[in-house]
């Protein structure tokens, strides 16, 4: 087993480019190179499952954070009650306020969307340790995977009818 390994033998990944690697692929690689408990946390960032392993409490922390910022965000722009919609969380960054209403910016949805799925990115890349095979630097490329793996399966014509099917149906 080697993090070291498994760190130097990654493709590089990023938003405008479909990975070549799978879910799956990057999980059977974690489980041969990785400790256990490392190789079930980064299962847990890849397919949303639950976990107590310090860097996925970590990310869902900083992910809830941010989502509150959304949620501000949007009841702001549609001024609405936002307490409803906020989660608690274990720490604050009035950071993620800031990048969110540069994002919220954007008058184009997909490019809103792309905005701050790259303020995930840039959260992923804040929990990386330090060392560069440091096995968090694993961990983060499950979550950057799982981003760039969603923006690769977009497909305008499928969002353009279920758009269609959610604007013209009748409640």
């Amino acid at each position: 087993m080697s993090t070291y390994y498994l760190i130097s033998s990654l493709p590089v990944i990023n938003l405008e480019q479909r990975p070549s690697l799978t879910r799956e692929d990057y999980l059977s690689q974690c489980r041969s190179q990785l400790r256990a408990a490392d190789a079930d946390a980064s299962e847990a960032l890849l397919f949303d499952l639950p976990s107590s392993h310090p860097f996925v409490v970590a990310w869902r922390d900083k992910e809830t954070i941010l989502k509150n910022a959304i949620a501000y965000a949007r009841a702001t722009k549609a001024n609405a009650d936002v307490e409803p919609w906020i989660r608690p969380t274990q720490g604050c960054d009035i950071s993620y306020e800031v990048l969110v209403d540069e994002v919220f910016q954007l008058t184009d949805p997909l490019q809103r969307e792309r905005g701050l799925d790259k303020i995930r990115w840039m959260i992923a890349e804040s929990l990386q340790a330090y060392d560069p095979m440091d096995v968090t630097v694993a961990l983060a490329y499950a979550i950057k995977l799982k981003l760039a793996l969603r923006w690769a399966t977009l497909d305008e014509a499928k969002g353009q009818a279920t758009f269609e099917q959610l604007t013209t149906s009748k409640f």
